[in-house]
């Protein structure tokens, strides 16, 4: 330690000594009674100080160490965050817009029956179930073809870039002509309800 520096505290400890050898003494010859104002008006003031202090900055310094908290776990689950925020951009973006739901369904459906040479007996009612923030649309739809056209047609469906899925299915051999099938399946896509959407 510097010379001065230690000179210093030195001189502060002997002021600090005087200081209480003087209050042993004081005591001793007059008791409690030379101390009472002085008391009364430092421990009020000391309080105060206290208070209006240390108890903000405990405050504070609880948040911060809340805040800090929060932040480390965010920062240790950003990466997941972000790679799941990307994978449900991509999702999004194969569903399609809310605004074509009424129709939408129905022109996928004999856009690609035509394109498969496969002829549509009947579409049923189209079926609409909200989940969360998505609108689950379905569609029932019959036909009679053969067994190669129909796998044509499913494969087509299947491979939409848009989000579509075959959520239940019968299939028989039709009686009448031969190695032709009666089908029937539910066609179901999803619709986001804000937003979103393919473009």
């Amino acid at each position: 330690m510097p010379p001065l520096i230690a000179a210093f505290l030195e001189k502060i400890k002997a002021s600090v000594k005087d200081m209480m050898d003087s209050v042993v003494v004081i005591y001793s010859e007059k008791g409690i009674e030379p101390f009472k104002r002085p008391l009364m008006i430092a421990l009020p003031s000391l309080l105060c100080l206290y208070a209006l202090v240390y108890s903000p900055l405990s405050t504070k310094l609880k948040r911060s160490v809340g805040e800090e908290r929060n932040m480390k776990v965010v920062a240790q689950f950003a990466d997941d965050y972000e790679s799941a925020k990307l994978k449900l951009a991509g999702y999004q973006r194969r569903l399609p817009l809310l605004k074509d739901k009424d129709d939408w369904l129905n022109y996928l459906i004999t856009t690609t029956a035509k394109n498969s040479g496969v002829s549509v007996d009947s579409l049923g009612a189209q079926r609409e179930t909200e989940v969360g923030n998505y609108l689950l649309v379905s569609r029932e739809v019959s036909a009679s073809t053969a067994y190669g056209t129909f796998g044509k047609w499913l494969a087509e469906i299947e491979n939409s870039p848009i989000f579509l899925r075959v959520t239940e299915m019968t299939l028989r051999r039709d009686e009448a002509n031969r190695g032709s099938i009666k089908v029937s399946f539910t066609l179901s896509t999803v619709f986001p309800r804000q937003g979103g959407g393919a473009k």
